[in-house]
C-alpha cells in the first residue's frame, strides 16, 4: 500500500498560490485516474484538476483559503 501526496500544482510561471473553490470528492472516496478532484482558482483563471492515479483519497486542503504552490492538499492511498 503506497501513499501518494498531491500538492497544489503550479499551473503558470507566475503562479505563487491558488484557492480551492470546490472539492468534487469527499475524504475516503475511491477515485479513478482522470476523475475531476477539485476546482482551483488563481488570480488569472480557474481550472478543474483531475486525479493523476486511482486509489482512496484523504483530503487535507481547505476550500476558500489561499494556498501556496507545493502545499500538500490530499493523499491518495494506492
Amino acid at each position: 500500500m503506497a501513499k501518494m501526496t498531491l500538492k497544489l500544482p503550479k499551473l503558470a510561471v507566475s503562479m505563487q498560490e491558488g484557492t480551492i473553490t470546490e472539492w468534487f470528492v469527499d475524504s475516503g472516496d475511491i477515485v479513478t485516474q482522470g476523475q475531476k478532484l477539485y476546482a482551483l482558482e488563481t488570480e488569472k483563471t480557474a481550472f478543474e484538476v483531475e486525479c493523476p492515479f486511482a486509489g482512496t483519497i484523504l483530503l487535507m486542503g481547505t476550500i476558500g483559503d489561499a494556498t501556496p504552490v507545493g502545499t500538500p492538499i490530499a493523499v491518495i492511498i494506492v
